[in-house]
């Protein structure tokens, strides 16, 4: 079992989307947050034990955290700058839909708290609480808590 080291959850500069109240769906309202981890070599992209940091290969695992319909208020970052907001763990009404393709599994998420930093024009600073399952889809990797620190790229989709 792989103890996942912070050397492999590196994130990288991500997005964050605002999905307009007058589309249809559930996502109508909420928003989206993606945060891409630094790319890391594998010798089988299967085998988390053959996981290490580098690009050298022969195989590359680029992976990222996915959250979707997240409840924040707002439909701009003005609204979000400076701001702490708390969700529970899933099954519970309000938590966050989370997951990251690591290990052949769509792995869970929680994301329990996030902080943002200072609004610029088209960006925001983010610290995600994030409690990796990687139990629940049987990956040979530890279950583990990380501190995500990322640039979140500003999207509106109208």
């Amino acid at each position: 079992m792989l103890d996942l080291p912070d050397d492999l959850l590196r994130p990288e500069p991500g997005r964050i989307v605002h999905v307009s109240p007058l589309r249809s769906g559930p996502a109508a309202g909420t928003w989206a947050i993606t945060v891409p981890l630094a790319p890391f070599s594998a010798a089988d992209p299967y085998d988390p034990a053959t996981f290490r940091p580098g690009t050298d290969g022969p195989e590359i695992i680029a992976t990222a955290v996915a959250g979707e319909f997240i409840d924040l208020p707002g439909d701009d970052l003005a609204t979000l700058a400076g701001r702490t907001f708390d969700f529970p763990v899933n099954p519970h009404d309000g938590y966050i839909d989370a997951s990251i393709y690591l290990g052949g599994g769509h792995n869970p998420v929680d994301i329990t708290r996030i902080e943002f930093g200072a609004a610029r024009a088209q960006d925001i600073d983010a610290v995600l609480h994030a409690a990796f399952d990687f139990s629940q889809e049987g990956v040979e990797i530890a279950n583990r808590s990380a501190l995500l620190h990322a640039t979140l790229r500003f999207e509106r989709l109208a």
